[in-house]
């Protein structure tokens, strides 16, 4: 039972839920409060929020679910039936899922609601109050930076103002609990840069103890490496709205709902904190990327120029400047922004700028619903607008290589996705002066309203779309994608090789590297790691690889520039090999994670473990994790710690990546194989579907995320797979 049930609290009816799509992805959810009127539940709004059986929507002539799954093709066949039955969205072609697992990003939705005064729908507010509940810490009632974090200060302080934000009484044990280990932590004061920055725009916190992020940054000139338009794309975003609140110092009106939270979140009075003096102080739970001796001398520095030396002219200029930036940003991403953090920030300087009534403000605040989604938990703020390009992506590419896509039954589902990403490819360029780089050409990791290209979401659908054109099954619709497409593609994957001066081969994700590795020292974010410029990735490189390797296979476009750019991309893989035959993985959990396309990448030029030793290093180093049940169990805390690290039991997901890497690097031990394959298929329900188990995804080495589709996607292709080189 939910902690919420069991202490009660109100909830919606999750039968009067519907999930609305649209043709480019885009999902959002729609509660019918008039219980005379009967909503008609999608399967997959059944299945999301378990307000219902399933099974009268699986196919009853082709299983018989109440038997065991007896082999390696049922296993297969039951798990593409769920995944195509249920889970696929039909409108849209793709799977809509709750991308969650960051504790810091509905606090950005509650914040912009509240300083606007635009009331949140009370369906609404009881399901984001359950999710908050149902995510504490069973222990001590806190929060982390991530669902599956201990308690830390930015995690605690700022889901505790959520809740009273939404209705919670402050006597309530929710509150009584988080608050009790709030104090313990500190209280607010401890806060990080971001927590801070939230605190101060609800007025319970001072801009005097926020450390600085000045717009008069963008005045200088672009060559400049400390330039915003030469950092990683989500800080660029996030501080070119931060840098326009923290100049003009903005803070709500202070009512007396917030004068009660100032007077709960801290441990001494809020009149009595010298906030100047806290500018750098940081609750050491919080701290894991503490602040270089080189930030806090220009914090200082900045600090004095700001109470001294900066000019309202100045001021004016710079934010006028920024906020030209900002709404030309918005038009590139089509009033979203790249992610529900900055897209916060920016809803409230637009409110500011253009007013509460104004048009785009309220599109903006409208846009919301494209990040919040529901589930058994209750409702949050997703990661982005979803995961739909990358998903579909690799359900076309999975279904392909496992024989499933040639199967009449999946043709249709398959070609629902491939008709999904061929509308989601980006068909113009972003706006001239917004520091962003071509797009045309490339695809998104979620959708194309959302405007980013990102290198490894290019590669895979690319490659996606070239397995539907080579098949004659799907001739009816080989013409929603010209070559002439797939040629842009390469060309925009290609400008996104790091050929310069850093990181040489590698890819990293929205941009080549343009600036210094050594700019993270000015990081002010302190919850994460390398977060101010790009970084080469090597599931980056990985999928470059797959995706280029593949179209010059069916393709003469460029194929000499081709065979050098993905030359110099191995080169960079088999460089970061570390000793032990792993490879670091920054996406996804993490060793297993990274090994897995590494060994991909390789086996598409033709190394296997016989004739490869980084092939053959690199599985035995996967040989050597695998447990006694046959499965993998590497947790999130490899991530942080940069060592492999285990969880407590075998798991699904990475025992898929373990073996898909395997099979594919020819693994001579057939018997290591088939144990991983049958705990895969040990944990199989007998509808088709596996349940969640653990995090499986990872972002800025500390905050972990879900990917709830990885454990049919993956499992599909490593049963597939194995059915195909060892069964067949």
């Amino acid at each position: 039972m939910l902690y919420s049930d069991q202490l009660g609290l109100p909830k919606p009816d999750p039968k009067r839920w519907r999930l609305v799509t649209n043709k480019l992805g885009q999902e959002f959810w729609e509660y019918e409060e008039n219980p005379n009127i009967k909503v008609e539940q999608q399967p997959i709004v059944k299945h999301l929020l378990k307000s219902d059986s399933i099974m009268s929507h699986l196919p009853n002539d082709r299983f018989d679910y109440s038997s065991d799954i007896n082999s390696t093709e049922e296993s297969l066949q039951r798990g593409a039936t769920f995944l195509t039955s249920i889970l696929q969205d039909e409108n849209s072609g793709t799977f809509p899922c709750q991308y969650k697992g960051p504790m810091f990003m509905t606090i950005g939705y509650i914040v912009s609601m509240y300083v606007a005064k635009i009331e949140i729908p009370e369906h609404t507010k009881q399901e984001l109050i359950r999710y908050i509940v149902n995510t504490a810490h069973p222990v001590d009632g806190g929060w982390g930076l991530h669902s599956v974090d201990k308690s830390t200060c930015l995690g605690t302080s700022i889901n505790y103002v959520c809740l009273r934000l939404l209705g919670m009484d402050k006597n309530h044990e929710v509150c009584v609990r988080s608050r009790k280990k709030l104090h313990q932590l500190g209280g607010a004061i401890g806060a990080p840069h971001w927590g801070k920055i939230y605190l101060a725009l609800l007025n319970l916190y001072s801009w005097d103890g926020v450390n600085p992020a000045p717009p008069e940054l963008w005045l200088l000139p672009s060559w400049v490496p400390v330039h915003p338009g030469n950092w990683w794309v989500h800080t660029r975003a996030i501080y070119l709205a931060v840098g326009h609140l923290s100049a003009l110092e903005y803070q709500c009106d202070l009512d007396p709902l917030l004068e009660q939270i100032r007077d709960e979140i801290y441990v001494k009075p809020f009149d009595k904190i010298n906030f100047s003096q806290n500018r750098n102080t940081v609750c050491g739970v919080d701290l894991y990327y503490p602040h270089s001796k080189l930030l806090n001398l220009a914090n200082d520095i900045l600090v004095f120029y700001g109470k001294h030396l900066r000019t309202k002219k100045i001021l004016k200029w710079a934010n006028d400047y920024s906020y030209s930036i900002l709404k030309k940003e918005l038009i590139n991403t089509t009033n979203m922004s790249i992610a529900p953090v900055s897209f916060a920030f920016t809803c409230t300087v637009t409110m500011i700028e253009e007013g509460k009534d104004s048009e785009i403000f309220k599109n903006l605040i409208d846009n919301f619903k494209y990040y919040l989604f529901n589930g058994p938990q209750g409702m949050c703020v997703m990661g982005t607008d979803g995961v739909q390009v990358w998903d579909c992506a690799f359900f076309v590419q999975y279904f392909f290589m496992t024989g499933l896509a040639e199967q009449k039954e999946y043709i249709p589902f398959v070609k629902n996705a491939y008709e999904f990403l061929c509308r989601s490819q980006f068909d113009s360029e972003c706006e001239p002066g917004s520091f962003r780089d071509k797009r045309k050409g490339g695809w998104p990791f979620s959708t194309k309203p959302q405007g980013y290209t990102v290198s490894d979401c290019t590669a895979e659908a690319m490659k996606a779309i070239i397995m539907v054109k080579n098949c004659p099954l799907y001739k009816d619709v080989h013409h929603l994608m010209e070559d002439s497409r797939l040629h842009d593609s390469v060309d925009i994957l290609l400008s996104l090789q790091n050929i310069k001066s850093f990181e040489y081969g590698s890819f990293s994700t929205y941009e080549q590297i343009k600036a210094p590795l050594a700019l993270e020292a000015l990081n002010p974010a302190e919850v994460f790691g390398n977060i101010m410029v790009e970084y080469p990735y090597v599931e980056c490189t990985d999928s470059s690889v797959l995706g280029l390797a593949y179209f010059r296979d069916h393709h003469d476009y460029k194929k000499d520039l081709i065979n050098k750019r993905i030359d110099l991309a191995l080169n960079y893989i088999k460089k970061v090999q570390k000793e032990d035959g792993s490879w670091y993985g920054c996406w996804g959990v993490c060793f297993t994670y990274a090994g897995m396309f590494a060994l991909e990448a390789l086996y598409t030029v033709g190394e296997t473990y016989e004739n490869s030793d980084v092939v053959k290093k690199g599985c035995d180093f996967l040989v050597s994790k695998q447990r006694e049940d046959g499965g993998w169990s590497e947790s999130m805390k490899s991530s942080e710690l940069h060592s492999y690290v285990e969880s407590e039991k075998s798991l699904v997901v990475q025992s898929a990546w373990a073996l898909i890497g395997l099979i594919l690097a020819k693994y001579p031990n057939k018997d290591i194989i088939k144990k991983g394959c049958n705990f895969i298929t040990s944990r199989q329900n007998k509808d088709g579907s596996w349940d969640f188990e653990d995090i499986e995804g990872v972002f800025n080495h500390s905050c972990a995320i879900e990917y709830p589709s990885y454990r049919y996607l993956f499992s599909l292709k490593a049963l597939g797979l194995y059915k195909k080189y060892y069964v067949s």
